[in-house]
């Protein structure tokens, strides 16, 4: 089939490196407000957000059922080749890679593991699960690709044939079925917990209210955030206020200080011990960075 791939937004940024078999490609991403994306590709792809939140994302992927909430990080969506796959996006700003799968290399996955009814493996894709697997294998990949390839191509190799193992073991008609004991936290209640945290970054964000938006006791709404986005509540709100300050801090020329106080730190200091844990960075550092 013709591949078709068509994006609403702005590309801030976009690099691409194959290897026999597979392809990834890293990219900075701002959406139109309500713009529409639809792909259909004769590989499987795995969309994998390392940074940053969409206010609102909605999509549909032919056989599966939709998905309305928003991107945050490490979120992961799968889609089954030869699938359509419609988008539309509010807001924000992302990055992420996109890694594509022959699925000559999952079929040969199933066979060598002997599975039965491998001939006849169907795939169930979906957006915006966190996948902790997926999404370590596709941070190894992007640090292959951004080394220069100093792992080789067997590297990348074995990364991309265990990837095709998971999804074959997780996301197909041969994958056990899951148990699920506890109220999910998805959709709607999702994204609105997320707005909220984004829209309160700069204040004091209490998990008392979270836990009302999302109609949950505190135990239980920290075990389905993490279920949800891959990170507990104060982690996720922790690495959007870095977030929120790494652009203040490339956009204008506010004081260190003030920027900490603007994004709900509660000094200069604390910033800077965050920003470090998660960038590498100081703010000062990122900022004459960001300048040159």
């Amino acid at each position: 089939m013709q591949a078709i791939r068509r994006y609403s937004g702005r590309q801030l940024s976009w690099h691409e490196h194959e290897w026999a078999g597979a392809q990834l490609e890293l990219a900075r991403w701002s959406p139109d407000a309500g713009g529409e994306g639809m792909i259909q590709l004769p590989e499987h792809l795995l969309f994998v957000t390392f940074l940053g939140v969409t206010e609102r994302t909605e999509a549909v992927i032919e056989g599966s059922p939709g998905y309305a909430g928003a991107d945050f990080p490490g979120a992961v969506t799968f889609v089954p080749a030869n699938r359509e796959r419609r988008a539309w996006h509010q807001g924000g700003h992302i990055e992420y890679a996109t890694i594509r799968l022959d699925p000559a290399r999952a079929a040969a996955a199933a066979a060598g593991e002997q599975v039965r009814g491998a001939e006849r493996v169907e795939y169930v894709g979906f957006t915006n699960r966190p996948d902790p697997f997926v999404h370590q294998i596709a941070l190894a990949l992007r640090d292959e690709a951004v080394s220069g390839g100093v792992g080789g191509s067997l590297f990348a190799d074995s990364l991309t044939t265990a990837l095709s193992c998971h999804l074959l073991r997780r996301y197909s008609n041969l994958a056990p079925p899951e148990q699920h004991t506890e109220q999910a936290l998805a959709g709607s209640r999702l994204s609105d917990v997320i707005g909220y945290i984004h829209d309160e970054l700069g204040g004091d964000l209490r998990l008392e209210r979270l836990c009302g938006l999302a109609g949950m006791d505190r135990s239980r709404f920290c075990r389905a955030f993490k279920r949800a986005t891959g990170r507990s509540p104060h982690s996720y709100v922790l690495e959007q206020r870095v977030q929120r300050a790494a652009e203040l801090l490339a956009g204008s020329r506010r004081p260190i200080a003030e920027v900490a106080l603007a994004v709900g730190f509660s000094s200069q200091s604390h910033l800077t011990t965050a920003f470090r844990k998660i960038t590498g960075a100081t703010p000062h550092a990122y900022r004459l960075a960001q300048r040159g």
